[in-house]
């Protein structure tokens, strides 16, 4: 295979080799962002657990209370939108830590950190003894914190570990660890359920909280050979060490193809294009995210992040095993396996579409398609036969499989673009914080909307995520600029220069990669 070998402080964006030659090229980064990845899948199981639980009688009983109206048992509202929404609030408080340390003292043992909190949250998960739903509340409080310093740095840290030509791949794959997550926790439910039966059994929850020791403590074990985030360190000044990162990084003694220059290059240089446009050379502060264009870009990452709340994500994943079993359809835990296998499926698929269709394309299509599905799920809850309900887990696969091939995973490569390098770790934590603001309200608010005991609208809920849903399609319809193939320096000079984000894509950079106005009917400015 031929080198990737340029001339020192060539930009590397400029090659347009195939998408599988230039990920060969970097195969031996995998296993350092493989790390980050299995931490990740926590999120996932963390995301759908206590939900699935929900379905499973055992875990009523031991946490709830006799319901004469259903004959079954019920954990109270209450309880659900505690550990829903604790945990939510407590991930606003792990993400501005993760804001500060990151940007302080790096990315690696940050993760370390969120893992370790992690364990103990699990802990008292564990030991929370009957009839005190109360201490599951507590726990989830704890590992909110925990998931709130993981989700807002494993996006950053990704993008950094990866290839500069090849960031939207590194930085989506957080998606597919947290869908995979949430497909190893559907099989842990389904695999519990069928295994420990009784009743009064407790083992088999108490099986589902521990399997987040394996994932966390495998971070733990293998951190101490990770490398730091180059960009961290070129941030800090600490040229030298981003240099060997790289290099630890690309090369081995069987592969020293990729471009180590190159890349440092570029990193320098997208550097000191934002300390050009920097107010001041102080550490970076969130009140600095707040100011000139650096505002637009975080309003716009939270809108990518929480667009997935907008859709539906915060009902439809999480809430589907009960939502089968209250609509009636017969072996629910399977086919909620069978849709979260099919969730997998569709974030392989993201895969092969990330650097081959417009960030727009794909993010604004798949809102409209889950928009759509969101409408027909509503509408066919009217119906009260066998067939509706079987028509409903139709919509509910299609929905799973569009989202997880669209906005899920789009959203971590946007909301790591769309930022200053400098202000990336910050803005991440931001946008995070918002979700997780959004996500608290959510999780208080959606058992009272859903549960039988309550409002009880049950799938028609979704007609709220039907009318949010075309709000967020008009929204980046109009504001959502074209990322895809674009430099940290040459997106920079855009939101510098105020162009709009329709004219993103016709965008064009002279030899020395700097705008040409004209091609985005701007005029040059005379000195």
């Amino acid at each position: 295979m031929a080198s990737m070998k340029k001339e020192v402080g060539e930009n590397i964006f400029s090659d347009t080799r195939p998408v599988k030659t230039r990920l060969w090229e970097i195969r031996n980064s995998y296993k350092y962002l493989m790390i980050v990845y299995i931490s990740a899948i926590g999120i996932g199981i963390d995301s759908l657990l206590f939900s699935l639980l929900l379905g499973m009688e055992s875990f009523r009983k031991a946490y709830g209370y006799y319901d004469e109206a259903t004959s079954g048992w019920v954990i109270r509202a209450k309880y659900q939108s505690g550990w829903n929404g604790g945990s939510f609030g407590c991930q606003v408080l792990g993400a501005f830590f993760a804001g500060w340390y990151n940007d302080k003292f790096g990315r690696k043992s940050s993760l370390a950190i969120s893992c370790i909190i992690t364990i103990i949250g699990n802990t008292v998960a564990i030991t929370a003894p009957v009839g005190h739903p109360i201490n599951l509340v507590m726990a989830k409080c704890v590992i909110g914190i925990g998931i709130g310093i993981l989700v807002s740095t494993c996006p950053v840290y990704l993008s950094e570990l990866m290839s500069p030509t090849l960031r939207g791949i590194g930085s989506m794959g957080i998606n597919f660890s947290i869908c995979f997550g949430q497909w190893i926790g559907s099989l842990i439910y389904f695999g519990c359920s069928k295994n420990y039966t009784g009743i009064d059994d407790s083992t088999g929850y108490k099986i589902a909280f521990g399997i987040q020791y394996l994932l966390v403590g495998g971070y733990l074990l293998l951190f101490w050979f990770m490398p730091e985030s180059p960009s961290y360190l070129i941030h800090r000044g600490k040229l030298e060490e981003a240099k060997a990162a790289i290099k630890k990084l690309y090369h081995n003694k069987n592969n020293t193809e990729y471009d180590i220059d190159s890349h440092y290059e570029i990193l320098i240089k997208e550097v000191e294009e934002e300390k050009m446009n920097a107010e001041s050379e102080k550490e970076v502060s969130y009140a600095e995210l707040f100011k000139a264009t650096n505002l637009k870009r975080v309003v716009l990452s939270i809108f990518a992040l929480t667009g997935q709340l907008w859709v539906g994500v915060s009902f439809v994943l999480t809430y589907i095993s009960y939502f089968f079993e209250l609509a009636g359809v017969s072996s629910s835990i399977e086919k909620t396996v069978g849709m979260f296998t099919l969730c997998v499926g569709g974030n392989l698929v993201s895969y092969f579409v990330i650097e081959r269709v417009d960030r727009r394309v794909l993010y604004i299509g798949g809102v409209a398609l889950c928009t759509i599905m969101n409408l027909l799920i509503a509408c066919v809850s009217y119906g009260s036969s066998q067939a509706a309900a079987y028509t409903t887990v139709v919509f509910v696969f299609l929905w799973a499989f569009i989202y997880e091939a669209t906005v899920g995973p789009l959203t971590y490569a946007l909301i790591t673009e769309l930022p200053q390098g400098r202000m990336r770790a910050k803005s991440v934590a931001i946008t995070s914080n918002v979700n997780s603001l959004c996500s608290f309200g959510l999780g208080y608010l959606i058992p009272y909307l859903f549960n039988p005991d309550e409002v009880n609208m049950g799938a028609r809920i979704m007609f709220v995520w039907t009318g949010t849903g075309v709000v967020l399609f008009v929204v980046m319809l109009f504001f959502l600029p074209e990322t895809r193939g674009r430099t940290a320096n040459e997106i920079e000079q855009l939101f510098v220069n105020k162009v709009g984000a329709l004219k993103f894509k016709r965008a064009k950079f002279d030899e020395d990669d700097k705008l040409i106005m004209s091609s985005v009917g701007k005029e040059v400015s005379q000195a």
